[in-house]
């Protein structure tokens, strides 16, 4: 008369380690999943096109005697385009009569704005690398396309600086965006543009482009990333 009360609590027990299990498996679905997701963002290597200001119109004052006037231009410093106002140049001395004749040279054009390429850091290296060998497969990949670039069309010369974020000592931010400006630079040799036309540089924290206020450590971190790039500054003339 107990057989049939025994078999039902065994049933009960085997549904229940059966539930158990799946409750198990769902949670290890969603722990990898949450973990997926989080390792997503360092998959595909960012890239992003600085926009290039417009022109900006000068009134050329009237012609001063001795003196070469010089158009204004864009130029890149401190992590943004900035303008750079025309001005007086002094002339050499012209001498007439005498042969051959000192033409009077002619103002050179002002130079074009250079091209402004960010790389997220975080996409490019995993947390705390900076060498050739840790750069990520897609970071290649997108440096595989600008090199491809390079290549394709003259330029003077490249300029590849390295950021970090303000957390840390700066000593050791200076050095991490040294290691990952000199990383950049290889696989850009590797891919044939020439070293010597290629210059490295490390500016640890300098050049912020975010503005993170009080927050806890997550969230700033996460403001921050902006902030950790490599800049790829490709200038026309030399």
């Amino acid at each position: 008369m107990t057989f049939p009360q025994s078999q039902s609590v065994e049933n009960h027990s085997l549904a229940s380690r059966k539930r158990a299990s799946r409750s198990r498996t769902v949670v290890r679905t969603l722990i990898a999943a949450a973990a997926l997701i989080a390792a997503a963002p360092a998959a595909f290597a960012q890239v992003v096109l600085v926009p290039t200001p417009g022109p900006v119109y000068e009134r050329v004052p009237p012609p001063r005697p001795g003196h070469m006037w010089h158009q204004g231009y864009w130029a890149w410093a401190h992590g943004r385009y900035v303008w750079v106002p025309g001005g007086w140049v002094v002339q050499g001395p012209v001498v007439y009569g005498a042969y051959p004749a000192q033409a009077q040279p002619a103002a050179e054009p002002p130079p074009p704005p250079p091209r402004v390429e960010r790389l997220s850091a975080d996409a490019l290296f995993p947390f705390d690398r900076g060498d050739v060998n840790d750069i990520r497969p897609a970071g290649r990949s997108d440096l595989a396309q600008i090199a491809a670039r390079l290549r394709a069309s003259p330029f003077g010369h490249v300029e590849v600086r390295g950021y970090t974020d303000r957390l840390g000592s700066s000593s050791y931010n200076l050095e991490l965006s040294k290691r990952r400006a000199e990383a950049v630079k290889a696989v850009l040799v590797q891919q044939g543009v020439p070293a010597d036309k290629i210059r490295a540089e490390g500016l640890g924290s300098q050049d912020p482009v975010t503005q993170c206020g009080n927050m806890d450590n997550n969230s700033l971190v996460r403001c921050l990333q902006p902030d950790r790039r490599v800049e790829i500054v490709t200038y026309v003339r030399g």
